[in-house]
C-alpha cells in the first residue's frame, strides 16, 4: 500500500510537471509602432481567443521611425531609422535589454542574420552595410555598397543587399532615381563578390529558402511601374522578371505553397514560383491585404500578419490575420502606426533561445528547453 502512494505521487508529479511546461508555449506577434516619436511595441497574444485581452499595447518605448523587426533565439531586434540604432527586445520578460548603434547618419532600414551571433544590417544613409556581433552587441565592420541600401536577406552563405539608388533632396522634396542594383556579399569574407543591375527603385529582398532571391523594385512611383526581379542563387544571375505594371509594397514568399504574395495599394498580387506567372495581378488583387504596409507570413501553418496602419492618427491601425486561402480571420488593434511584424513561438522563464526557420523571413519559431531538475551535457 505504501508502495501504491508512492507511485500515486510519482504520477500526479510527472502529470503536473507536463501541464505546466505545456501552458508556458506562447505565440507572439510582435508589431512596431511608429506614427509616434518616439516609436511603441504592441504585443499580440495569439493564443488567447479574445482580440481585446490578446493585445498589449505600447508596452516598450522604442526609437524613432522603425522599419524592421526580426525575432533570432529569444530576442526581437527592431531597426529604428532616424534613432540610427538596433534596439533589442527580450521576448520572455517583454522588455527592451540594450540597443546597438549603427553610427551618426547611418539611417539603417533592415537587418537579416548570418549565424547565431552575426548580423547585417543595411545603412541607407552611408550607403553601407554594419557587421553585427550580436553576442558584443557591437558593430564589427562595415561593407561599401551601392546607393542607399535598403532591402537584405540571407541565403547560400550569401547576403543579397537591395541598393534603391533613390536620392531624395529634403529641401526642394524631390528624388531622383539612379540606377539600382543587387549587391552580393560573402557570408565567410564579408566581401562583395558581384553587383547585379536590377530595375528602378530595388527596395524589398526576400528569398524562397532554397535557390531563389526575389526583389521589388517600385519603380518611380509615376510613370515607372513596378518590376519583380528573381535572380537564381546559384548563378547569382538574374532568372527571370515580371512587369506588375503597378507600385508593389511589402514581399512575403509562402515556401510551402511556393507562392510569392506581393502588397500593393488595392491589395495582394499573387505570384506562382512552380508555374512562373502572376495568378493574382493588379486588376484581381486580394482585397484582404488593402491598405498592408509591413507583413510576414508563418511557415507553418501558411498564415500571413499583414499590419495595416492609421497614418491619420485615428487609431484605427491593426494587425491582419489571414489564412492560407486568404480569409481574414481575425483583427487585432494595435497601437499607432503598425508599421512592421513579426512571430515567434516562446515558451517557459527558462527558455535559451528561438531558433528561425531559415534565417531570411520576418517569421521564426522556437524551441526551448526548461530546467526541471535534469542537467543536460
Amino acid at each position: 500500500m505504501k508502495m501504491l502512494k508512492i507511485i500515486a505521487k510519482a504520477a500526479t508529479a510527472m502529470f503536473i510537471v507536463s501541464f505546466s511546461v505545456s501552458a508556458q508555449v506562447k505565440n507572439l506577434a510582435i508589431v512596431a509602432n511608429g506614427l509616434k516619436d518616439p516609436g511603441s511595441i504592441s504585443i499580440v497574444d495569439l493564443n488567447q481567443p479574445d482580440t481585446k485581452r490578446a493585445v498589449k499595447n505600447d508596452i516598450i518605448t522604442i526609437g524613432s521611425t522603425p522599419n524592421d523587426v526580426q525575432v533570432h533565439q529569444n530576442l526581437a531586434y527592431v531597426v529604428n531609422t532616424y534613432s540610427n540604432n538596433v534596439q533589442i527586445i527580450d521576448l520572455l520578460e517583454q522588455n527592451s535589454v540594450g540597443e546597438i548603434s549603427v553610427g551618426p547618419g547611418a539611417l539603417p532600414e533592415k537587418i537579416a542574420f548570418a549565424d547565431f551571433s552575426k548580423a547585417y544590417v543595411t545603412c541607407n544613409g552611408l550607403d553601407q552595410v554594419a557587421v553585427l556581433n550580436l553576442n558584443t552587441r557591437s558593430v564589427t565592420s562595415t561593407i561599401k555598397v551601392r546607393s542607399k541600401p535598403w532591402g537584405i536577406t540571407v541565403i547560400n552563405k550569401k547576403a543579397y543587399v537591395a541598393n534603391s539608388a533613390a536620392v531624395t533632396n529634403w529641401v526642394t522634396f524631390k528624388t531622383t532615381y539612379g540606377e539600382s542594383s543587387v549587391s552580393v556579399i560573402d557570408t565567410a569574407t564579408d566581401q562583395v563578390i558581384k553587383t547585379i543591375k536590377v530595375a528602378t527603385n530595388a527596395t524589398e529582398i526576400t528569398t524562397d529558402g532554397n535557390s531563389k532571391v526575389l526583389v521589388i523594385s517600385t519603380g518611380d512611383y509615376a510613370m515607372i511601374p513596378g518590376l519583380l526581379t528573381i535572380i537564381n542563387v546559384n548563378t547569382d544571375e538574374i532568372e527571370k522578371t515580371v512587369k506588375l505594371k503597378t507600385t508593389p509594397g511589402a514581399i512575403v514568399v509562402n515556401r510551402a505553397q511556393q507562392i510569392v504574395v506581393i502588397n500593393t495599394a488595392t491589395g495582394a498580387m499573387v505570384y506562382d514560383l512552380v508555374h512562373n506567372k502572376l495568378v493574382r495581378d493588379k486588376n484581381n488583387p486580394i482585397a484582404e491585404f488593402l491598405g498592408g504596409f509591413g507583413m510576414t507570413v508563418d511557415q507553418e501553418k501558411s498564415t500571413y500578419y499583414v499590419c495595416v496602419p492609421d497614418w491619420t492618427g485615428g487609431g484605427l491601425d491593426e494587425l491582419r490575420v489571414i489564412n492560407s486561402k486568404y480569409n481574414l480571420v481575425k483583427r487585432y488593434q494595435v497601437g499607432r502606426g503598425a508599421s512592421v511584424v513579426a512571430v515567434a513561438q516562446v515558451e517557459g522563464k527558462n527558455s535559451i533561445g528561438v531558433s528561425e526557420i531559415g534565417n531570411l523571413y520576418q517569421t521564426t519559431w522556437g524551441v526551448v528547453k526548461h530546467d526541471v531538475g535534469i542537467t543536460n551535457k
